[in-house]
Formats: C-alpha cells, structure tokens, sequence
C-alpha cells in the first residue's frame, strides 16, 4: 500500500494554494477587467452624454436667434408695407410718414445685431464699431425705403412706387433664405431624434 511522506504532502499542499491563488489572482485579474470595460463605457456614455447635451444647448440658442430674427423680420416686412402703403395713398403722406420714418430707422438699428456689417477692419474704421465695414443687403433693402419715403415729395410716384417694390421683395427674399422654412422643418426633425438618441443613451444599462 503506497505511503506518503510528509514532504509530499507538504508538496501537494503548496501546490493546491499555488493553484487556488492563480485562480483567485484569475478571478480578480478579469473582475478588474470587467470593472475597467465598464468604466470606459460609462466614461464613453458620458462623454457622448454631454456632446449631445452640448449641440443640443447650441441649437437651442441657435433657434433663439432665429425667433428673433423672424420677429425682427416681421416688424421690418409692417414697416415696408406701412411705407408702401403712404406712398399708394398720397393723403397719408404727413402725420402718418414721421411714424412710420422713426420705426424703420430704429428697425435698421436693431438690425445691425443681427446682419452686422461686413469687413469691419477694412472700411470705416473710424466710425463707432456697429457701423465700420459694409451694410449687408437686408439693411439696404430698409435704408431704401427709408430713403424713398423720407424724400417722397422730391421723388416721382411711379419711381417710388417701383423702388418701395423693388426693395420690399428683396427683403422678404434675402429673410427667407436666412430663415429657410424649409431647412428649419429638417432641423426640428434632427433635433427630435436627437432627442430620442440622447433618451435612449440616458436608459442605456
């Protein structure tokens, strides 16, 4: 009958805790592992999070923008068409012109927020900083009507009848393609399933 020695056993037993420690130092080594995977992932969920946390926050103050432009765009499109108005109607040309000469001045300003002028480090660089550089061609289209309704005595009807045309329907033009209807119905339908993206990531396990 076969007998062991205690070194063997001494062996057997160094050997089985060499075993057991490899398989927890195993064990430990991939739940390390796997603690470090999840931690990268939910490093990465958070930092897809907050991109889309951040574009979102941009467009939001991009749609903030456009509002106001639309407003802005709104008032300016009444004050065209009260000018147009005058000059159809000469009997109004008088208490109704100053009224109406005062909005599309302060509508011009306020303008300048919104359309700043162009090139300002190359042209009047010697005026207040609003108006250095060159006037986009939305405000052209306000500082003619202005112009032609300020001097509509010394202007020929038919003349200021067209020019009031002329700039009225550049203007609606040149705010369209600044508001694009059409592009901004896309951008809301980005915008919703962003939204829905960014649901989805929030719930993610």
């Amino acid at each position: 009958m076969p007998t062991f020695e205690y070194g063997d056993f001494a062996t057997w037993t160094a050997t089985a805790v060499a075993v057991a420690s490899a398989f927890l130092s195993y064990i430990a080594l991939k739940k390390t592992e796997k603690q470090q995977e999840e931690a990268t992932r939910q490093a990465s969920l958070s930092t897809a999070l907050t991109e889309k946390q951040h574009h979102l926050q941009l467009r939001e103050w991009t749609d903030q923008y456009f509002t106001s432009v639309r407003s802005w765009g709104e008032d300016m499109s009444l004050a065209i068409s009260e000018a147009a108005h005058i000059i159809e109607h000469p009997e109004l040309n008088g208490d109704h012109k100053r009224p109406v000469l005062i909005k599309l001045s302060a509508l011009i300003d306020t303008g300048r927020w919104y359309f700043p002028n162009q090139w300002a480090d190359d042209y009047g660089t010697h005026k207040e900083p609003a108006y250095r550089g060159v006037r986009q061609k939305v405000l052209d289209c306000a500082v003619a009507v202005y112009e032609v309704l300020d001097q509509l005595e010394s202007i020929p009807f038919d003349h200021a009848k067209l020019e009031i045309s002329m700039a009225r329907r550049e203007f609606i033009s040149l705010i369209q393609e600044v508001l694009d209807p059409r592009k901004r119905e896309q951008e809301i339908k980005k915008i919703l399933l962003e939204f829905e993206i960014s649901d989805r990531l929030r719930s993610a396990p």
